[in-house]
């Protein structure tokens, strides 16, 4: 029989449940190599093989749930997360081509700072976090209904043209 999870324990899996889904949905496939692989059916559930990957370790809880733009938390294929735990050098060699080796060495200080979230502060992180993903799915289901309003719209209007009056 699996041993419960403790507060603390459970709080942090939710964390990085939805910080995983925050990044799928931002970015959209594998920064890496640019595997993508969205539903059909759902255009905002990703499939398992996409995954959160770390520039720098989990362990730093720093920048464990970091979801900045240029932050620790980027996307990537089951594959070139798996690569990384071995060989680190491709994924910093894309993210220093994306943001710079200034940036890289500031993410690196960074990584290096203690961080003790205590279980309220969690709390509240995940709170904050499942807003942002809440509105990020918003967005995306109104886009998604704009672009199929718009394309009703034109088909309506290259139907009209080409009617016979």
């Amino acid at each position: 029989m699996a041993k419960k999870k403790t507060e603390r324990q459970q709080l942090v899996l939710d964390l990085d449940e939805i910080v995983s889904k925050i990044i799928r949905l931002r970015d959209g496939g594998c920064v890496q190599c640019g595997f993508d692989c969205v539903s059909e059916r759902n255009p905002t559930k990703r499939n398992s093989v996409l995954n959160n990957g770390h520039v720098f370790s989990r362990k730093s809880y720093s920048l464990r749930w970091d979801i900045r733009p240029d932050g620790n938390c980027h996307c990537q294929c089951w594959g070139d997360n798996y690569r990384h735990i071995s060989d680190q050098y491709p994924y910093f060699k894309w993210y220093i081509g994306r943001f710079g080796q200034e940036r890289f060495d500031k993410l690196r200080e960074e990584s290096k700072q203690t961080r003790k979230w205590k279980n309220y502060e969690l709390k509240e992180e995940l709170i904050k976090l499942t807003i942002i993903y809440d509105n990020m799915v918003s967005s995306k289901k109104r886009s998604i209904a704009d672009r199929t309003d718009k394309m009703r719209l034109l088909d309506s209007k290259v139907k009209n043209s080409y009617s016979l009056s």
